[in-house]
């Protein structure tokens, strides 16, 4: 049970949850609706013993994701290490690259200046323009699916090559560094140290080559040689398991809820708007990047306390009742804009445009080509540890058969 409204300014830790672990993507745990019933946030012991704030009502998610009193810098994750700690990756000197350019852990104005430097090719016009490559790649893709058998892993054998594809193709890696590149951006087990020298090794393969791609606008920005390291490892290790998880987790749903399935294949031309729901439904992301209060502040009876962790949830404020109807059900029709999937405020996700044109061509694409696609398991429809140190939902094995 969550703390009384009375302690909750206190911050007393004897009376602080822990982050639960019985969820799925398709069923939350259920104290995230117990909580929000109480409280938009509740007091919440982090697996280091900090006590912070988890927040799981959908209007105070978008108000602390909007306030720049809610600082980016000293994160303190609810779960394990963070990935880029010195804990984990104790070469100092790549340590501090990799922050000096991370806007996942700036403020204004570094993380805006460093921000603007890429946003341009995530944008709805270039990653339309994207679309044709990305569609022949799907295409194919299928095709070796198809001749290798009648039966797949959505996720290995679908998700991550479609994400690895566009993710290569926006930043420019060459294709004959891509399998490199899904090695160690892909793999189960996180390699930060190997995933910031792959990112030197880009911006030295294209220093000399540069082209109308993301890697080349880094390096013909007037960022530091450190800022471009950082900014280019983040690029490269975010956005890509979120898209190679929403593909397979979807069509779990849709093979799971045939009448939702049936209004998609009568009527295709839904599914790019329904992108919005698919995500809303299975928000990947437990708790977004961890917030530390700069100055004590006050919303909605909360009193945030300057030093103090804030981790947003991206899953439970998705299910707010206040703000989507009958939130548990899975409806494909239903106008799920406003969600909060992909964060929200200046921090929200740089590649969200890419994500919501890959993610409904590869499920358009996926329902044309394989008409008798039915479910044989999906690991996920049952709690899996979070997919890392930031609680994320593990996408597991999505077999399939036709």
């Amino acid at each position: 049970m969550s703390t009384a409204p009375q302690t909750q300014s206190t911050g007393c830790p004897y009376h602080a949850a822990v982050m639960p672990t019985d969820g799925t993507p398709f069923r939350p745990s259920p104290r995230f609706a117990a909580w929000r019933a109480e409280a938009p946030a509740t007091r919440l012991t982090a697996d280091d013993g900090n006590v912070g704030w988890f927040v799981t009502g959908y209007d105070l998610a978008r108000q602390v994701l909007e306030d720049t009193r809610f600082s980016m810098t000293h994160q303190r994750h609810p779960v394990g290490h963070h990935v880029f700690s010195d804990h984990v990756m104790p070469d100092s000197d790549l340590v501090h690259a990799f922050m000096a350019g991370n806007v996942l852990s700036l403020d204004p104005p570094q993380h805006t200046r460093i921000r603007r430097t890429v946003v341009g090719r995530f944008s709805v016009r270039s990653v339309r323009g994207r679309l044709p490559a990305l569609r022949a790649f799907i295409e194919r893709r299928l095709d070796e699916i198809v001749a290798a058998g009648s039966t797949a892993d959505l996720f290995w054998d679908f998700g991550v090559p479609v994400s690895v594809f566009a993710h290569c193709r926006v930043l420019g890696i060459p294709e004959h560094r891509s399998g490199e590149f899904a090695d160690i951006f892909a793999a189960e087990e996180l390699r930060p140290g190997e995933m910031v020298e792959f990112a030197r090794a880009m911006l030295e393969l294209k220093r000399d080559d540069l082209g109308e791609d993301t890697i080349s606008d880094i390096l013909r920005s007037e960022l530091t040689d450190a800022e471009r390291l950082g900014i280019t490892a983040v690029l490269m290790g975010s956005g890509r398991d979120a898209i190679a998880f929403m593909i397979p987790t979807t069509t779990v749903s849709l093979l799971t809820n045939p009448e939702q399935l049936e209004v998609l294949r009568r009527d295709p031309s839904l599914i790019r708007p329904a992108v919005e729901e698919f995500v809303r439904f299975h928000a990947m992301f437990v708790s977004a990047h961890p917030r530390t209060v700069a100055e004590d502040v006050t919303l909605q009876g909360i009193d945030f306390r300057a030093g103090e962790s804030v981790w947003v949830s991206t899953v439970a404020p998705n299910r707010d009742g206040d703000r989507f109807a009958d939130p548990d059900t899975f409806d494909v029709t239903r106008d799920a804009y406003g969600h909060i999937a992909f964060g929200h405020g200046i921090h929200g996700c740089i590649g969200q445009q890419l994500a919501r044109v890959v993610i409904a061509e590869a499920i358009t694409q996926l329902l044309d080509r394989l008409p008798s696609l039915r479910l044989v398991d999906a690991e996920q429809l049952e709690p899996l540890p979070f997919a890392g140190p930031l609680p994320t939902y593990s996408p597991g094995r999505v077999h399939v058969a036709w």
